[in-house]
């Protein structure tokens, strides 16, 4: 079979009507319920059956907290930071890398990595889902500050990817030892959508490199996800240096060509993606979803080496129905024979 691989990061909480601040603030000093948001990834595996999970509920302000930031949790809706710990780059110079089992929300995540292990490790391949290098340093600084550093303060860029980079490293060795089996790196700001390939080379590949050799230290493969267009003929060379960073699976997101992808680098990685979030799998309807899924299937399929996702992550508020119709699509289509 295709696996299937759906990036849920917040949509369990839907399945058990939890609301998103008793998951992700907690109830423990404003902290995060691990055991909560562990019940709500288990609960969508049984719904879905999908093949890997994510560890835990997953937000992009997991570790801003100890480093000076805010995070809005809207009651159903998904955590956002609202104030960026590095706003103020003066303030960088007195950070340190937050450590999951003692700082902020983080030890709530360990905790729901170490559940969904013992308690669905046998059924599933276990995710750490962890920022990419250039997209964690824009969570800390905002996205046009980071840009203008580019720019204006190229030192000061350097030293805050290279710190977000650590960051990252210090997660996964982490959840590596909480159980996780690999190691998805969401870099939606790491590609040529935000960022330039100039700067995509000079930030980007050289973090990777570093985040790959760590998690291979741990016994974890990587699998990038950066958004752009990747496999138009202008990009192309920016997944060829992605490889050669020694990552194991590359994510295509939205606007790419799965049969493009899987001739130029199906020999080389395993190759990740499928139905488009934004233009079928939100909209429907489900026929058209499961027609989708199918031509994925088709285009990436062939001799194995490819996992069925949608082109990111899903959150709350999805339409169940229209997941469902993706998730049985791959089980219909996506027998090897």
């Amino acid at each position: 079979m295709v696996p299937v691989f759906l990036r849920d990061l917040t949509l369990g909480m839907d399945l058990l009507d939890l609301t998103t601040p008793e998951v992700c603030a907690g109830s423990d000093n404003g902290g995060y319920d691990g055991e909560k948001s562990a019940n709500a990834i288990i609960a969508c595996r049984r719904r879905f059956g999908h093949d890997c999970v994510v560890g835990s509920i997953h937000d992009l302000g997991l570790d801003v907290e100890p480093l000076g930031g805010r995070t809005d949790f809207p009651l159903r809706g998904v955590p956002r930071v609202v104030e960026e710990p590095f706003a103020d780059k003066r303030l960088f110079s007195k950070a340190r890398i937050p450590l999951m089992d003692r700082d902020g929300r983080l030890p709530g995540i360990l905790k729901a990595h170490e559940l969904v292990k013992q308690l669905i490790g046998s059924e599933v391949a276990v995710a750490a889902n962890i920022d990419g290098p250039v997209t964690k340093a824009t969570i800390y600084r905002g996205t046009e500050r980071l840009m203008r550093d580019f720019i204006k303060d190229p030192v000061f860029a350097s030293d805050l990817v290279e710190f977000a980079t650590l960051v990252a490293i210090s997660h996964i060795r982490y959840l590596a030892r909480a159980g996780a089996d690999f190691v998805f790196l969401a870099s939606s700001m790491d590609g040529p959508v935000i960022i330039s390939p100039e700067l995509y080379l000079r930030y980007t590949i050289p973090s990777l490199r570093m985040i790959t050799a760590a998690s291979r230290a741990e016994g974890l493969e990587v699998v990038f996800h950066p958004h752009g267009r990747f496999t138009d003929e202008r990009f192309r060379y920016l997944v060829d240096a992605a490889i050669e960073t020694g990552i194991a699976g590359f994510q295509f997101p939205e606007d790419c060509d799965l049969r493009t992808a899987k001739q130029l680098w199906g020999g080389r990685v395993a190759i990740l993606g499928g139905v488009d979030i934004p233009t079928v799998l939100t909209p429907g309807p489900p026929e058209r979803i499961r027609e989708e899924t199918r031509r994925c299937i088709d285009e990436a399929a062939s001799g194995g080496g490819y996992v069925m996702m949608p082109s990111c992550s899903i959150h709350r508020g999805d339409p169940i129905e229209h997941i469902d119709a993706m998730v049985t699509a791959a089980r219909t289509f996506g027998k090897y024979v």
